[in-house]
């Protein structure tokens, strides 16, 4: 099989990175290009939090290589305010603009839900009724609850991506790697500090090998981005993919 992995970070704009991964003198508006350059996919964080104009969003594709990837998270609206009930027309709505901004740039749609979406059976009919039943949009729970075979088996048939994660306070979730579709996405959020601490080749090389050997796209993304370690991070994990 012929396998791709797109490795990035979760987000790109970071002024702690000037100077460091930035070349001195880049303008900021120029970063993305920078990016680009170097990693093959970006996590587009701030959509969580507002949502993008589409000018924007078209000027994210025409700044990027045609091979590059875009994984946009979803409105916390959806997910942390309405708690995916009753949220199928807007989040149709919120992928549509995605695709007309970023065309065939656009990889996945990222669902992140609270800790204190733990699994039921009415919760998971909530994703299961709002989320399409499309591999491109990828689950990431944050209780190990959901880690359950009841929860595997229903994203297998509907096609929807589990998305794995490496995470200080769900350190059982990286040990059972959970592939549901045609494509396998994962989060890595700093161990044993969130967000901070950069993994070591060991625990990289580790994990790696755990990665499904039958899925020809693979999403790989680090959150670790408070200082310098996603970058990082993200260069090791590309070479030891390499060998």
């Amino acid at each position: 099989m012929n396998k791709t992995y797109h490795i990035g970070c979760s987000g790109y704009y970071y002024p702690s990175w000037k100077h460091n991964f930035y070349p001195s003198g880049l303008a900021p508006k120029n970063w993305l290009n920078y990016y680009s350059s170097v990693f093959n996919a970006v996590e587009l964080n701030g959509t969580f939090y507002q949502t993008p104009k589409l000018k924007d969003l078209k000027k994210y594709a025409d700044e990027t290589p045609a091979e590059f990837r875009f994984s946009v998270k979803m409105s916390r609206y959806i997910t942390h305010v309405k708690k995916m009930s009753d949220t199928k027309d807007e989040i149709l709505e919120l992928q549509n603009l995605f695709l007309e901004g970023l065309q065939n740039k656009l990889a996945c749609f990222l669902f992140q839900l609270p800790p204190s979406f733990v699994y039921n059976e009415n919760h998971l009919d909530r994703l299961l009724k709002n989320i399409p039943h499309q591999p491109r949009n990828a689950v990431e729970l944050r209780d190990l609850s959901w880690w359950n075979a009841n929860v595997e088996d229903a994203f297998r048939k509907t096609k929807l991506t589990f998305c794995n994660i490496e995470h200080p306070k769900l350190q059982p979730a990286s040990e059972n790697l959970i592939h549901t579709s045609d494509c396998f996405y994962m989060r890595f959020h700093g161990t044993p500090e969130l967000f901070k601490s950069k993994y070591d080749i060991t625990r990289l090389t580790g994990l790696s090998k755990r990665f499904p050997k039958n899925s020809s796209n693979n999403y790989i993304f680090f959150n670790n981005t408070y200082y310098d370690a996603a970058y990082r991070n993200a260069k090791e994990l590309k070479t030891i993919l390499q060998k």
